[in-house]
């Protein structure tokens, strides 16, 4: 399953297993609009073939609806209920079941040369004895010069996610994106969306009809000093261990997609992550190099 801008469930594309669930889905289909219907359990994969188990320690249930927007031209509109609950969720803060509630909508389309990707979400329920209160705000915003050579896109990705305030309390702020997609900020995959905010600057070029060329460069800090920061799939990296650094570091990326033809492509990735305070104060902090080579068939 794949919703919206995967920000919230996702195949999660990057790691070497997409993600699978067993459930069921109901699908309703009415003039411009989707309305879809869910209950699953996330697969957990097994290292050998045919071995696959459903993971009974996690639940995920929920509404999410798409359409178009009538009252802005090139609109469209998503919102969602989800419900999820995790017996073994584990935070900086410490391990204990979690049921989690998310409601949030996302705005997005073009106009003229313009193109735009808006979503806030707010989540509430329970921590072990403790309340669970959260939020994320994300857009993606850019302009593209279609009359000019090489169709230049400049865009900019500014996100935030809550983080916890007080790990020695029993409430919890930490923002939970469920399903997300593995390569949330890039293909490097090295942090996940928990507790952070970013910037990300983004240069595209169509250098030939089938080649594409993008440059970006992401900015990474914590939302909360009191919070460490997270994997993709929202396992602990680094707690705060009293440190009061925000800045976490930076990833450049460069980029080379090629439509060889209409069911070959071939993406070539290179991407340098560099270290910030917080990484280089409380603990190992290398510089990472990242190169992909991707070649896709479909049919």
């Amino acid at each position: 399953m794949s919703y919206g801008s995967a920000r919230l469930i996702d195949v999660r594309q990057g790691p070497n297993v997409r993600r699978s669930f067993d459930g069921a889905r109901a699908l309703l289909q009415w003039r411009d609009w989707r309305i879809d219907g869910v209950v699953a359990r996330p697969v957990r994969n097994k290292v050998e073939v045919f071995d696959n188990i459903t993971d009974i320690s996690q639940a995920l249930w929920g509404v999410y609806g798409m359409g178009k927007l009538a009252t802005l031209s090139g609109a469209s509109v998503d919102w969602y209920y989800l419900g999820f609950e995790d017996e073994e969720a584990e935070y900086a803060q410490g391990r204990d079941h979690e049921t989690r509630h998310s409601v949030g909508a996302r705005l997005w389309g073009a106009t003229g040369g313009w193109d735009y990707n808006l979503e806030a979400l707010y989540q509430w329920g329970r921590f072990g004895r403790g309340h669970i209160r959260a939020w994320t705000v994300a857009s993606d915003i850019g302009y593209t010069w279609n009359e000019i050579r090489f169709h230049p896109r400049v865009g900019l990705r500014a996100d935030i996610a809550s983080g916890d305030r007080n790990p020695n309390d029993a409430d919890l702020e930490t923002f939970n994106p469920l399903f997300p997609r593995g390569n949330y900020f890039n293909e490097l995959a090295n942090l996940g969306p928990r507790n952070f905010f970013d910037m990300h600057p983004f240069l595209t070029l169509e250098v030939l009809e089938p080649l594409t060329l993008t440059a970006d460069w992401n900015f990474y800090w914590r939302q909360s000093v009191e919070d460490g920061i997270y994997g993709p799939s929202g396992n602990l990296i680094r707690s705060a261990e009293g440190n009061d650094s925000r800045y976490v570091g930076s990833a450049i990326s460069l980029t080379a997609d090629w439509q060889i033809s209409r069911h070959l492509n071939l993406t070539t990735i290179y991407a340098h992550f560099f270290p910030g305070s917080f990484l280089r104060e409380t603990g190992p902090a290398e510089p990472i190099d990242f190169i992909e080579f991707t070649l896709s068939l479909t049919f």
